[in-house]
């Protein structure tokens, strides 16, 4: 067990100046309202930038030999921004390991890893939690995961030194996600898996060409608010393909979306789609059932539920593995117009080129693109209950915050996505509208009654079939959401 210890103020104590860079956290904006309901009353922030170095405004202490202990899994959905061993040469891993190493010597305090074989490290901390054991301090793991069990983790918001007005936290996640002003889990800079799994549209140029597409305009429409829906569904039905020549269109063969069905809901969400919108009193209220989502649906459906247009896993027939066969043909050269994801290595060894776009709009009166992470797999951050000093884990969480924001994300932008992933300037720019209109649905990310569930899954069909499919899971939503509030209330 940890004894629990006192921040001491010293008066000599410097903090070193770090390298400036300018705000690359989320411009907070409200999604349409539905049915009346007001939107989630999150605060519309300009964008920022950081010409100089912006203080932490955390007082100059001594933990005195704090050890902090980072818990996650070892196996699956790791978040590589908080730890790194040693030196590796790599300019991101060093800049983690540096920050870590900056920390533990500016405020006289320990960074310790547990992880555990477990695909999701909230599936353990309940028996710290039950057994009073204090070893874990912070908890990395999706938040739909950490969400399920809520009774084991602190609100964050009562902590003494997390400062959420900062631009190193995400603030859209934030806003978005609490309830009754209460937050259980969050998103820091120095999350960069997180960053990473921002999904948004890759488009092949090659395969454009082909067929006579002209996907460079696509970046142009993107900035002028034209790039819509309706654009990239016209545009996936000209491309299908019987590469190998057998009249059967399968695995091995051209498509215009390759993908899964969370792609669907993805869709679904960049056209406005709201599972849950919160009230004047920052309450849940369904919206699931709206008529404005049953017209985004007619229109999602006419991409994501076309099975002669798109191909997604849960639909593969004759592989051993729709997951490896997915992620493959992702990789591979003309096998597909659109795909959607997080722009990690999938594209990487391609020849044929590509770019990257934000999720489309609904139409052009839309006035943002929205964009999430994958709610289950993306690394969110945590406080269990029996953390043994819990305003002392916030200085230091913080701490990384602050320090990440100026020693990593700088280098993780430029080096990772910006040189080694994304191609041309324009994706470059396209990545930055990407990180700068995050979305979280409060109703997805808790999924009563498996709302967003039921998006994904009726990419299994051709047809939209939302109103239905809420009428028969409408007292299910809401009894899922009831007892939600009542652990909030706990």
């Amino acid at each position: 067990m940890k004894k629990s210890l006192i921040c001491v103020a010293l008066s000599a104590l410097m903090i070193c100046p770090l390298a400036a860079c300018g705000d690359t956290g989320a411009v907070s904006s409200g999604a349409p309202a539905q049915d009346g309901v007001q939107n989630a009353p999150a605060e519309t922030q300009p964008e920022e930038t950081a010409p100089e170095t912006l203080p932490s405004n955390l007082p100059d202490s001594d933990l005195g030999g704090f050890v902090l202990t980072l818990f996650r899994s070892g196996t699956s959905f790791i978040e590589k921004g908080v730890w790194s061993e040693e030196l590796t040469g790599d300019i991101v891993e060093d800049d983690i390991y540096n920050r870590n190493k900056y920390i533990e010597e500016t405020y006289n305090v320990k960074f310790d890893l547990l992880e555990t074989a477990s695909q999701h490290a909230s599936a353990d901390v309940g028996k710290y939690v039950q057994a009073g054991d204090d070893t874990v301090d912070v908890v990395l793991d999706g938040g739909q995961f950490i969400s399920q069990s809520a009774q084991h983790y602190l609100n964050l918001n009562e902590l003494k030194y997390f400062d959420f007005s900062q631009p190193w936290w995400n603030r859209d996640f934030n806003n978005g996600i609490t309830i009754g002003g209460k937050l259980f889990f969050t998103i820091g800079c120095y999350q960069i898996s997180a960053l990473q799994g921002v999904r948004h549209v890759i488009f092949n140029k090659t395969v454009g060409s082909n067929y006579g597409i002209d996907t460079v305009g696509y970046y142009d429409m993107a900035r002028n608010g034209s790039w819509v829906i309706d654009v990239m569904t016209a545009d996936a039905s000209k491309v299908k393909a019987d590469l190998n020549g057998d009249s059967v269109f399968d695995t091995n063969d051209q498509w215009g979306l390759v993908g899964e069905n969370y792609d669907t809901w993805t869709l679904a969400l960049g056209s406005g789609f709201r599972c849950a919108e919160k009230d004047a009193d920052d309450m849940p209220v369904i919206t699931f059932g709206s008529e404005r989502n049953n017209q985004v649906m007619d229109k999602v459906m006419r991409l994501a539920g076309d099975q002669d247009v798109t191909i997604f896993a849960q639909r593969m027939k004759g592989v051993s593995d729709v997951w490896a066969t997915v992620s493959a043909m992702k990789k591979s050269n003309g096998m597909w117009l659109f795909t959607i994801g997080g722009l990690g290595n999938a594209q990487r060894e391609m020849t044929d080129d590509y770019g990257v776009l934000p999720v489309p709009k609904f139409d052009e009166s839309q006035d943002r693109y929205y964009h999430d992470a994958s709610l289950g797999n993306s690394p969110t951050t945590a406080v269990p209950v029996s953390a043994s000093d819990p305003d002392t884990v916030s200085f230091i969480m913080e701490a990384m915050c602050w320090a990440s924001y100026y020693q990593v994300l700088p280098d993780f932008y430029e080096n990772y996505l910006n040189t080694k992933l994304a191609r041309d300037e324009d994706s470059v720019e396209m990545l930055q509208v990407v990180h700068n209109t995050l979305y979280y649905d409060l109703g997805a990310l808790y999924n009563w009654g498996d709302m967003r569930m039921t998006i994904e899954n009726m990419a299994n069909k051709p047809e939209n079939t939302l109103m239905t499919q809420f009428a028969k899971t409408e007292k299910k939503i809401n009894k899922a959401l009831e007892k939600t509030l009542a652990t909030f209330e706990g």
